[in-house]
């Protein structure tokens, strides 16, 4: 006894010895975790690797950075635990940890090694559900279905909670009110390292709802009925108590803006046998708003700055249905802005909009969010062209059942006049390079000339009324909407351009003279779990599309309806719209110059009909609100899937800052041409500013 009371007593000098030396812990490492990511072992143990001199040297004079941390031997105890119990959550219940540590005196530093044997993890041998002997035949088979585990299954404390989750959810959802589950029974045989899971629930009484009572509170509280309340949130008496349901409720309300705040909640302390009341809380606000803005968007993928200034009534003639009345315009291209700071008209691009919108929540007395807008927008593109368009557009957003693979669906009808006039000199630059694959330069920008010297504004303008229809559909199935670490989302798009007014036009034998075409586009992000934090995360973009012309000429699209390359949202090491074919869409070999105007007018037009986009990016907060990303984007566009060349894919890479605001994150990438179809040149020989780089200014995520 005295000798274990000794050694104990060695021990502790030792250790305090150690700690009075302070010596620094610059090194923690993992052997031997081949199935558990070095991240999370980092992130659960409490021993620290120190952080670099850089760090600690901004420590001492500003609040960044971080201090220097010291090797403590008694904190092993716990990191072996913290392992253990990640391991063990993961199905690893035969694991073994061997630390040793290394002291170096002269350098006073310390390195940290744990040495791991993970063994095979544990197996699924029983998933057992009780406690719902009451419930219906129906519900108890869904629950049984969803809870079915292969016996091959890792075991996993999430999958238990992922089962434990959706089984508490489907019963409040279907009148279980007070469901409860208990603490899930976790029996584990270590010798056939097998798993049996036991989970117990209490269902209580199936509720229905008794009745509705609402409360109206705030400045416009008489100018909203109680019966539009209870027609909002869609929940009648007699009806089976649903959690989802209230939810759902709960959110249309919401999407009215007529609320400045609202509840919705079943009122348990006034029960009455299965019966329960539902109670609406609303604070009503004012139902007419003037709203300067100032806008700040990612439209076209470039960062667009500008003023707006709406006028709003809300319940327009009743039902929740809102008017707006706006008009805004946007400075388009804010970075090659913010790179001349020139206000000169060639280089100051943009667009003004002014619309009439009327939005209600319910299309033939059901919940399809339908909003009817009409528009008149003018647009400048660089020294492109100018664009007047005008037109209306009926969209319906319509809600979806509960449980479906796409959780959106939206449909809409627009009929467009659209109005454009060709800047000359673009035009003989695009002839001047669609000759010179023929002709010597110089040949070729006088033929250029020649062509469009008599030109007139009225042989530079394209004009067409198109009608155009279409549906979207989306699943988001990521861990997060706003900061995704995990999962992916799929979006899909079908637009059908003029087969209306085609088939009129067939039905009464007259000639129809503009391009009826399906326009189809598909956008999937997939975010790989890389790392075993939620402040980080890897994703991956594909985007691809193409336009289908089954009647009249291609070139005839209108320019807005086509597909462009570059920008913030897409390839970063160009600007907006920057990647588009460099061909036209038909070629004529010794054409007149009438034909050649004609070829210009109709083929040499910016925009493309078939679109590939790609990306990869890594991103990672630094410090607190701050943080980074790296990126690489490829892709371009082409006048047909038929004309793609893999040397035509233009790359980008770069880098980015964040600033995750409490809205969406700020954010500035600079992006770098790492491959230019259109120049042969050696990358190092081009100038950086002018050539290589684009740095682009944009809100939310890239993707």
């Amino acid at each position: 006894m005295k000798l274990l009371l000794l050694l104990i007593l060695v021990n502790s000098l030792i250790i305090y010895a150690q700690q009075e030396e302070h010596y620094e812990l610059t090194a923690v490492s993992f052997h031997g975790n081949d199935n558990m990511p070095t991240s999370q072992l980092q992130y659960v143990c409490l021993s620290k690797e120190s952080p670099s001199w850089v760090s600690q040297l901004l420590n001492k004079f500003t609040s960044f950075g971080a201090k220097a941390t010291y090797f403590d031997s008694l904190l092993i105890p716990s990191d072996i635990r913290a392992m253990r119990s990640l391991y063990q959550s993961k199905g690893y219940f035969k694991v073994k940890f061997f630390p040793e540590y290394k002291i170096l005196s002269e350098k006073k530093e310390a390195e940290l090694i744990y040495n791991i044997q993970e063994g095979n993890p544990a197996t699924f041998r029983k998933f057992e559900i009780t406690g719902i002997d009451n419930i219906g035949a129906e519900l108890k088979k869904t629950i049984f279905n969803y809870v079915k585990v292969d016996s091959n299954q890792q075991y996993s404390d999430n999958f238990v909670t992922d089962k434990s989750n959706f089984v508490l959810g489907y019963l409040r959802d279907n009148g279980y009110m007070l469901a409860q589950v208990d603490r899930p029974l976790i029996l584990v045989d270590t010798l056939a390292n097998k798993v049996d899971v036991k989970l117990n629930f209490s269902t209580g009484k199936r509720y229905r709802i008794s009745e509705i009572r609402t409360e109206r509170t705030g400045v416009g509280k008489n100018l909203v009925s109680d019966t539009l309340l209870k027609r909002l949130v869609g929940i009648k008496p007699g009806q089976t108590y649903s959690y989802y349901d209230i939810q759902r409720g709960q959110v249309r309300l919401y999407r009215t803006n007529l609320f400045t705040s609202a509840i919705v909640n079943s009122i348990i302390s006034d029960t009455n046998g299965n019966k329960v009341p539902l109670s609406i809380t609303a604070d009503v606000g004012l139902l007419n708003e003037l709203s300067p803005e100032v806008i700040t968007n990612n439209e076209d993928n470039t960062f667009n700055i500008g003023l707006g200034l709406s006028y709003t009534r809300k319940n327009f003639f009743g039902n929740a249905r809102k008017f707006t009345l706006s008009s805004a315009g946007a400075i388009q291209n804010f970075s090659e802005f913010l790179k001349t700071y020139s206000f000169a008209d060639s280089n100051l691009y943009g667009y003004i909009d002014n619309r009439i919108t009327i939005e209600q929540p319910f299309l033939f007395d059901r919940f399809v969010n339908t909003k009817f807008e009409t528009y008149l927008t003018f647009q400048k593109r660089k020294s492109e062209y100018k664009s007047t368009l005008y037109g209306a557009k009926l969209s319906l957003d319509f809600e979806l059942p509960q449980f479906t693979y796409f959780n959106s669906f939206s449909a809409y009808l627009n009929i467009e006049h659209s109005n454009y006039i060709y800047q000359k000199g673009f035009m003989q630059n695009n002839l001047a390079y669609y000759f010179s694959k023929y002709f010597p330069q110089d040949v070729a920008d006088s033929l250029a000339a020649f062509v469009l010297a008599g030109a007139t504004k009225s042989d530079l303008t394209r004009e067409s009324l198109d009608e155009y229809i279409g549906f979207s559909l989306g699943a988001n199935k990521t861990n997060n909407i706003f900061f995704p670490t995990t999962g992916y989302s799929l979006s899909l798009l079908f637009e059908d351009a003029n087969s209306i007014p085609l088939l009129f036009y067939n039905i009464f034998k007259k000639e129809f003279n503009r391009p009826a075409f399906l326009k189809i586009l598909f956008t999937g992000t997939y975010f790989l779990p890389i790392y075993d934090t939620p402040l980080s995360a890897f994703g991956v973009k594909f985007r691809i599309g193409n336009i289908f012309v089954y009647k009249g000429n291609k070139g005839d699209i209108p320019l807005n309806q086509r597909f462009y390359s570059g920008g913030s949202n897409s390839i970063r090491g160009w600007g907006s719209r920057e990647l588009v074919p460099s061909d036209p869409v038909y070629s004529l070999m010794n054409p007149t110059p009438e034909e050649l105007e004609a070829l210009f007018v109709k083929g040499a037009t910016t925009g493309g009909f078939f679109t590939l986009e790609g990306s990869v990016e890594t991103r990672n907060r630094l410090i607190g609100k701050f943080g980074s990303a790296v990126f690489i984007d490829y892709g371009n566009t082409w006048n047909g899937y038929e004309n793609i060349r893999l040397d035509q894919i233009a790359v980008a890479g770069g880098f980015g800052l964040r600033y995750y605001s409490e809205f969406a994150p700020i954010r500035i990438d600079f992006g770098f041409k790492l491959y230019d179809p259109n120049d042969n040149r050696n990358f190092f020989k081009k100038k950086l500013w002018s050539e290589l780089l684009q740095f682009h200014i944009g809100i939310g995520e890239a993707f």
